[in-house]
């Protein structure tokens, strides 16, 4: 009985391995091949190349539709940045601006001068002239341009201005005319409280301008010379202004003339800093005809102090 079983187990046993070794095992299905994306920025742009891999997993999968999209975002990119790129090429930098318009406010002290120098003698004496606040004072505007001529800081400087000129005499000697001689008469009655001259000009300007920052003229130092050709308005008036008591003033006043030139020529200097100037204006034509021998020699000169507005 026991040779039986044992007899029995060993056939089951070489029937088993007979059957294990007969029987095929079952093939894995193959997995399809996928391409991977590699992206890498080398000498200055973006290179994408694709290498094979051995499986196909889900996760393969994902991540190749990943970088898919980041592929084409950059296509998108590149092209963007080209388009960009010749867009930039047709921008032209902004250039500072020049400040061409410059307008001056003039405020000075108006005077006389003889042979260079404020010493008045011989016939010009009753030209002396009183100096202070609301006396022999001169006030005038100018408008200017500016052109170019080297570096933007030196500059041609033309343009029109107005002067009024009010000079106010230390003698009490009226000026008078006669045909063509000039001359200084005793006033006519006693009390006389101010003796006055008022010429006003239409100017012409051309000058020579250095500036240091020609962008920004409110900090900049600022120096210009030239000449400038003036042309009268109207005529020379004179004003004599008398005390007769008991609070009875009368004013005299002669409008014309009076042997004065009806043009004159300046020589002008501006220099300072930012918005303020001093200046200098000097006429280099007499105030007077000479076409008498005594008439007044004395060239007028005006000196203050110019805000640029």
């Amino acid at each position: 009985m026991k040779n039986a079983l044992s007899i029995l187990v060993v056939l089951g046993m070489t029937l088993t391995a007979a059957n294990a070794q007969t029987t095929p095992e079952a093939p894995t299905p193959p997995q399809p091949e996928k391409k991977k994306m590699v992206i890498k920025y080398q000498d200055g742009k973006w290179d994408t190349t694709y290498v094979e891999t051995k499986k196909n997993t889900p996760s393969d999968e994902i991540k190749s539709e990943v970088e898919g999209e980041i592929g084409d975002a950059m296509d998108d990119l590149r092209s963007e940045m080209k388009d960009l790129k010749n867009e930039l090429k047709e921008v032209k930098p902004k250039k500072k601006k020049v400040e061409k318009e410059l307008f001056f406010l003039d405020i000075g002290a108006n005077g006389f001068m003889q042979n260079g120098g404020f010493d008045l003698t011989g016939s010009n004496a009753a030209l002396r002239t009183e100096n202070g606040l609301n006396k022999s004072i001169g006030w005038g505007f100018t408008f200017a341009r500016t052109e170019n001529l080297i570096a933007q800081k030196l500059r041609f400087q033309y343009g029109l201005g107005f002067e009024f000129n009010n000079y106010r005499l230390r003698d009490d000697s009226i000026l008078t005319t006669s045909r063509d001689t000039v001359f200084f008469a005793a006033p006519m009655n006693a009390g006389l409280t101010r003796n006055t001259l008022h010429m006003n000009w239409i100017n012409f300007p051309v000058m020579l301008h250095f500036t240091s920052n020609p962008y920004r003229q409110s900090r900049a130092f600022n120096l210009a010379v030239g000449a400038e050709l003036g042309l009268r308005i109207g005529n020379l008036r004179s004003t004599q202004r008398y005390d007769l008591g008991n609070d009875i003033f009368q004013e005299v006043k002669t409008n014309g003339p009076q042997n004065s030139m009806p043009w004159k020529a300046s020589l002008v200097a501006r220099a300072g800093y930012g918005d303020v100037d001093v200046f200098v204006r000097y006429g280099i034509t007499e105030m007077f005809r000479q076409n008498a021998p005594n008439n007044p020699s004395v060239n007028p000169v005006m000196a203050g102090v110019s805000f640029r507005l």
